[in-house]
């Protein structure tokens, strides 16, 4: 009888030191970028038209550069390489923004900050993805792909709801350095696991293969294939990402912030409500890893990724009917912080078909030698999405918020349905080709 090898199903050990890096690294980032929107406007003096748009701006920059970090990683310097290099200015960008109170270095420290969160992006999760094929343990990744994210979004709630609490007690420089002894833990957690990630090889020069014509017909296949749904996405980002600067203006002007619990009376800072997303990714993750773990295994209910994802849209949609109905209430009287609650719920819902299973469609997708390109490609979805929430904020000033989210309602009810004919046409494809 063979007995069964008990590492099989054990996560590899790099696996907790790129978690714990991860997830602190998601803290200063997530932490920092809260409290942006709310410091043009209260220190900088920015209207809140501009100040919504600089916030979507800079966060569409932090998803164009992974492009190029990928290319870095996959061409020259190697995943753990272009991890470390540039984790040193955004640093560097973290202390600038605690440091200077003026526009000068406020910008200064938007472009090392936006810089080094996109370089190092694609090449914590393609690193990941790498030690579990290396380990032959490709069956756990579904399961490494949701904890990885958990430790995003753990990272992400416990910055978001607490540094607008330190803000409104000790002010922004107190707040910002929270971030920044965040990212050096990030830096030296990640470090650490080096002996643990699995080895690269990086051919230079005339020990670097050249592609043969199939590969790079290969290659703009891989692109081609992935294209459609990517396009889509980027409706879902633009929407998703405006927590930051229309969700928040909406909060802190037509929301009764003031919260009873049992004896004790609550303020929430408008811009601490963005905690209640990471609070349920970091609930809701468990269940649908365990969701999807059925359902890959059942030969009667499989889902395809696309399926998955429209699913997704779907949430999205029923979202944004929800803050459409609190936007034409909200002009009447006060509403309460409940129908934001519920939006929430309804978008981590649709970020959890979306953005994780696309993450790891995109990694499944690409051949090896431009994994962390094809993740770049997906994070740019990001960017893209970002530039249009950038046009988006300035509308949301003027127009009522109920018209404001009805149209955003319609726009992603459209994006839904020309993305179920993409996605039925991917999956055709993926069968012919299998």
């Amino acid at each position: 009888m063979t007995t069964p090898d008990p590492n099989l199903n054990r996560h590899p050990r790099g696996f907790w030191f790129i978690f714990w890096g991860e997830l602190a690294e998601r803290a200063s980032f997530y932490g920092m970028r809260t409290l942006l929107l709310l410091y043009m406007v209260n220190k900088l003096g920015y209207t809140d038209a501009n100040a919504g748009s600089v916030t979507q701006l800079f966060t569409a920059f932090c998803y164009i550069l992974p492009i190029v970090g990928g290319y870095i990683a996959d061409q020259w310097l190697g995943k753990f390489k272009t991890i470390i290099y540039f984790a040193v200015p955004y640093l560097l960008g973290h202390i600038i923004l605690g440091t200077f109170t003026h526009e000068v270095g406020f910008y200064t420290a938007l472009f090392l900050l936006a810089g080094g969160s996109g370089t190092i992006k694609p090449n914590i999760s393609t690193l990941m993805g790498l030690m579990y094929q290396r380990a032959g343990k490709e069956h756990m990744m579904t399961q490494a792909f949701s904890w990885f994210y958990m430790a995003i979004n753990i990272g992400a709630a416990a910055t978001t709801f607490t540094l607008p609490i330190i803000r409104d007690h000790y002010g922004y420089s107190a707040a910002f350095m929270a971030p920044t002894i965040l990212m050096a833990v990030a830096l030296g957690v990640f470090y650490l696991g080096k002996k643990h990630y699995p080895v690269e090889e990086i051919k230079r020069g005339k020990d670097k293969p050249i592609k043969t014509l199939e590969q790079k017909r290969e290659d703009r296949r891989v692109l081609v294939r992935l294209s459609g749904l990517f396009l889509m996405i980027v409706f879902f980002w633009s929407i998703f990402d405006q927590a930051q600067s229309t969700w928040t203006l909406f909060a802190r002007d037509y929301m009764n912030l003031d919260v009873s619990v049992f004896s004790w009376q609550w303020h929430i800072p408008p811009d601490a409500i963005q905690s209640i997303n990471p609070v349920l990714i970091v609930l809701m993750t468990p269940m649908f890893a365990w969701l999807w773990g059925k359902i890959d295994r059942s030969e009667t209910h499989r889902l395809s990724s696309p399926k998955k994802m429209l699913l997704g849209f779907i949430l999205v949609v029923l979202c944004m009917g929800t803050m459409s109905v609190a936007g034409y209430l909200g002009v009447q009287s006060r509403i309460t912080i409940l129908w934001e609650v519920g939006a929430y719920i309804l978008i981590t819902m649709g970020e959890l078909c979306i953005s994780v299973v696309g993450l790891q469609l995109a990694f499944q997708e690409a051949p090896e030698r431009m994994k962390s390109v094809i993740t770049g490609v997906f994070l740019f979805t990001v960017f893209l999405g970002n530039i249009l929430a950038a046009w988006f904020a300035r509308l949301y000033t003027a127009t009522s918020p109920g018209n404001y989210f009805g149209g955003m309602t319609i726009m992603i009810t459209i994006v839904t349905i020309i993305f179920y004919f993409i996605g039925r046409k991917f999956d055709h494809r993926r069968t012919a080709a299998a």
